[in-house]
């Protein structure tokens, strides 16, 4: 390389060094530069919001209303309507026989006993008890849930198992309220609660898959193996009370062997019942 190659970029010897496509690439970052430092120039004018890319709804913003025991019961009894809800609506389908339809009406009994129960707590806080189902549950995972077991290849298959992961986020559910809620019977209530309804679930594993489900291989250290694209489920999951979302798969199988998944959390700041919320 000659020491002319090796010179500084200088004024003088611009022409030399920048053959003309560089000269247009370095004349068009120029202007592009310009735009850029124009555009965010202290003395632009125009909307400051940030902008948007595609054509989706805008996020509503979530309601600033207060959280309080009583909220916090009316949810809960909320889900336990819901519950109340799927076990009605998977007897009309006439997918339940024997014991397990007998068993399907203990739990319907125990869900209405325990939504009472929370009833009884909220207008003790100062609240309006609650006596419908959750709206946002209901609308985003339980009415979708509904139509696809109503199509589904194997329907009573379907139903048992979202009454298994039903009872495990409402489980999940009454574990969390433990922290949330400051009053000695209002803990109480939803930790028998809680307690409750993990033996639901497990009652309607082991009458469905008999003792071989009672506790998960991998809590002895072996592989989950799911069968025909369906989540194995058990009677004993994981060491300890889990609150993470329940995930489950429900209806026909397409060309993969996949089926239509679903998630269940616990409820939060979307999903609560608020004082302001009023029954339809």
């Amino acid at each position: 390389m000659t020491s002319e190659q090796n010179a500084p970029l200088t004024l003088g010897n611009l022409d030399a060094r920048v053959g003309r496509r560089q000269a247009l690439k370095i004349g068009g970052l120029t202007v592009s530069l310009a735009a850029l430092v124009a555009a965010c120039g202290n003395d632009r004018n125009g909307d400051e919001s940030a902008g948007r890319v595609g054509n989706a709804e805008a996020v509503e913003a979530l309601p600033d209303y207060a959280v309080n025991a009583a909220v916090l019961l009316r949810t809960a009894s909320s889900l336990e309507n819901t519950a109340v809800y799927v076990y009605e609506a998977a007897q009309d389908l006439g997918v339940l026989e024997g014991d397990m339809a007998t068993l399907v009406e203990r739990l319907i009994e125990n869900h209405t006993a325990t939504s009472a129960e929370m009833g009884e707590l909220t207008a003790a806080a100062g609240g309006t008890a609650w006596t419908s189902t959750n709206p946002w549950l209901m609308e985003r995972s339980i009415e979708p849930m509904l139509a696809t077991i109503a199509d589904s290849d194997d329907p009573g298959r379907d139903v048992v198992n979202l009454a298994i992961t039903l009872e495990n986020m409402a489980s999940s559910t009454h574990q969390t309220l433990t922290s949330l809620l400051t009053d000695a019977d209002e803990r109480l209530a939803v930790a028998n609660a809680s307690t409750q309804e993990a033996r639901h679930s497990a009652a309607i594993v082991l009458e469905a898959f008999g003792t071989a489900r009672r506790v998960s291989p991998l809590l002895v250290g072996e592989d989950l193996v799911n069968a025909n694209g369906v989540i194995s489920r058990y009677a004993i999951e994981t060491t300890f009370g889990s609150v993470a979302q329940q995930e489950i798969n429900l209806g026909v199988a397409d060309e993969n062997g996949g089926r239509t998944t679903y998630l269940l959390a616990t409820p939060a700041g979307n999903s609560y019942i608020y004082e302001e919320l009023t029954e339809a």
